[in-house]
């Protein structure tokens, strides 16, 4: 009988370690060695994201796209200090750490993000989702813009994804939308002293659009008068005369003086007529400085020199 005991007793602790080693051992998470063996390590495939021994795991921002940085938030004490991050689940050699940046992945791809182990630490995993376009700046030309001048617009636009885009525009005058301005520029025709002037423009690229950009509120100055006339390039006869031509859009009456001029030359203040009798002026080179100025007081110049021969 005490043979026969003994004998029991074998078996039934022989069972119970072979019902042991069916058990599963605690799993580390796939961790990534700092030498160059570690690529193109492939990580299982997981159900989802786990939590095991009170520790949990969150990636900032829950809405990720490419550009910026991903970081872990942490709460509990995993089984191993180390955080491993994986892309598509192909472990990552070399990035271990609370942060991931975006020159480790881009739009589409899964991240996975593994800390401690299975029986004590936490794995999350987030999306990269597409980056919206902005618009962050315009050029615009002409520079300075006066009542008649087509302005034409170029925006200055960013896309952490690269992609091709494409804009929406919208002049506004003095506040209220033009439905029929929606193009990168503004007709000459539309440009009138006094109005305000701005511009929404959309991004979009090919996903979604961006957030509206609006221009600064740009007002349309008063333009100084400009001459367009060419002074005589011979003369004929005793007496000079020159009819001095301006363009202004904004006003049709001006003034106008000689800044200079020889002796006994007049111009008619009111119609810009210049005259000037040769009769006894003597041989030589001669200055004529015109000005004329539009009623806010604003001014055009036009000088040149006129040669007397014998």
């Amino acid at each position: 009988m005490r043979t026969l005991r003994l004998l029991f007793i074998f078996a039934v602790a022989v069972s119970l370690v072979a019902c042991g080693d069916d058990q599963p051992s605690p799993q580390a998470v796939p961790a990534v060695p700092m030498s160059s063996q570690a690529q193109n390590v492939v990580v299982p495939a997981a159900s989802g994201d786990y939590s095991t021994g009170g520790v949990t795991a969150q990636i900032l921002p829950a809405e990720p796209t490419s550009s910026g940085c991903l970081s872990v938030m942490l709460q509990g004490v995993p089984g191993r200090s180390a955080i491993t991050w994986a892309v598509n689940d192909l472990v990552l050699p070399g990035k271990v750490g609370a942060e991931l940046c975006s020159d480790s992945y881009r739009r589409g791809d899964r991240v996975t993000a593994f800390i401690g182990t299975r029986d004590q630490g936490a794995s999350v995993t987030v999306q990269i989702n597409n980056s919206p376009p902005r618009v962050v700046n315009i050029k615009a030309t002409p520079d300075k813009v006066f009542a008649g001048q087509t302005i034409t617009v170029e925006p200055q636009a960013e896309d952490a994804d690269n992609d091709n885009l494409r804009f929406r525009y919208q002049w506004l005058i003095n506040g209220y939308p033009e439905p029929v301005l929606l193009d990168p520029f503004l007709p000459g025709e539309r440009v009138v002293k006094g109005d305000r002037l701005q511009l929404q423009i959309i991004p979009n690229d090919g996903y979604v659009d961006g957030p509206t950009y609006l221009s600064y509120e740009m007002s349309v100055p008063n333009a100084p008068p400009s001459i367009v006339s060419q002074p005589p390039d011979s003369i004929t006869s005793l007496d000079y005369r020159y009819q001095v031509v301006v363009t202004d859009p904004d006003d049709s009456s001006f003034t106008y003086r000689l800044a200079e001029a020889p002796s006994g030359m007049r111009i008619n203040a009111q119609s810009g007529l210049i005259e000037w009798s040769l009769s006894g002026v003597a041989p030589g080179e001669y200055t004529i400085a015109i000005v004329v100025a539009d009623p806010s007081g604003l001014e055009g110049a036009q000088e040149y020199r006129l040669t007397l021969s014998k």
